[in-house]
């Protein structure tokens, strides 16, 4: 799970632990809530439900709709700005001078906004992300920025090229419908140590129309094209980089649960899995490949040595 995600989940729990802490308060001493009661209702809905709920959006939404946040630098500006927003307000009320007016119900004003704003935030990221692809005139070019899935849904005379460079998990649809539409090509060659200009090039030449060499291979790749460059693994070897991550688990259950942390359980319900390495999902994790491998190795080497 990414970074923001995870702290408006965290967030969002500490405020609705705060607010039931609150409730009980109120429930002993009534007398409580005329100074906490809106306190205690912002914590529950703008603190614990909302942050909460745009946690969990934030993680599972762009993937299984398969497209990016349209406004990533957002998702921060807006946890920072709910945060700052709600704080203020619940302080202000809470020493009830929010409404005494001056300098104090200026502040109170400003905080509200900060919230507000960072729910427009919200909204929009998320409203797009939900919202289908819209159709635009293809571009004249293809450059290192644009998404793997967005070239191919634009040029699908493309993919031989992608396929003759060893994009070959590219073969399979359900590929080029999830990760694909979140990794950019210089990304992607990046990932498989592909010169970038190069590919570019030839990309562009084939798009162009110009005669490319060996660029249209038959409509469907063969047989051995369709299997992963991954590696299998046995029982008794050691994890490597390359490593199918389908495979390892199938042979190896108990490294299952390091996926899991990393990545989190939805991880196991994308069909990627089965056809991609280990470096490859790290890398689309944003976790450190080195630190996935360490530990899977420290458990196989356990697992290795059980009679």
């Amino acid at each position: 799970m990414e970074n923001y995600p995870r702290l408006f989940i965290k967030a969002g729990l500490v405020y609705a632990l705060i607010g039931a802490i609150l409730g009980v308060a109120m429930a002993i001493d009534p007398s409580l809530s005329g100074r906490i009661r809106f306190v205690h209702i912002h914590l529950n809905l703008l603190g614990f439900m909302v942050m909460f709920v745009a946690g969990v959006a934030f993680h599972v939404l762009p993937r299984f709709n398969a497209r990016p946040v349209p406004w990533p630098e957002g998702v921060k500006y807006q946890f920072y700005l709910q945060n700052i927003g709600l704080v203020g307000m619940m302080a202000l009320h809470a020493g009830g001078v929010a409404w005494r007016g001056g300098i104090f119900q200026g502040l109170f004003v400003l905080f509200a906004v900060c919230a507000g704003v960072a729910v427009f935030f919200m909204f929009y990221n998320l409203y797009f992300v939900l919202s289908p692809a819209q159709s635009a005139e293809l571009p004249k070019e293809i450059t290192g920025d644009m998404k793997v899935g967005a070239v191919l849904d634009q040029f699908p005379q493309a993919l031989p090229v992608f396929m003759q460079n060893g994009f070959t998990s590219l073969a399979n649809p359900t590929a080029r419908k999830t990760f694909a539409k979140v990794v950019s090509i210089e990304k992607a060659c990046e990932k498989h140590d592909v010169d970038s200009a190069e590919f570019l090039r030839k990309l562009n030449a084939v798009i162009s129309g110009k005669p490319q060499a060996s660029a249209t291979p038959p409509a469907s790749p063969p047989a051995e094209e369709k299997k992963s460059t991954g590696k299998e693994i046995y029982k008794g070897e050691m994890c490597q980089a390359d490593t199918l991550v389908g495979s390892l688990i199938k042979i190896y259950p108990v490294t299952k649960p390091i996926f899991e942390k990393h990545y989190g359980e939805g991880c196991f319900s994308c069909p990627g899995q089965a056809f991609e390495q280990v470096q490859e999902t790290a890398h689309m994790h944003n976790v450190d490949p080195d630190l996935i491998l360490g530990e899977i190795n420290q458990v196989l080497a356990a697992e290795i040595k059980k009679p």
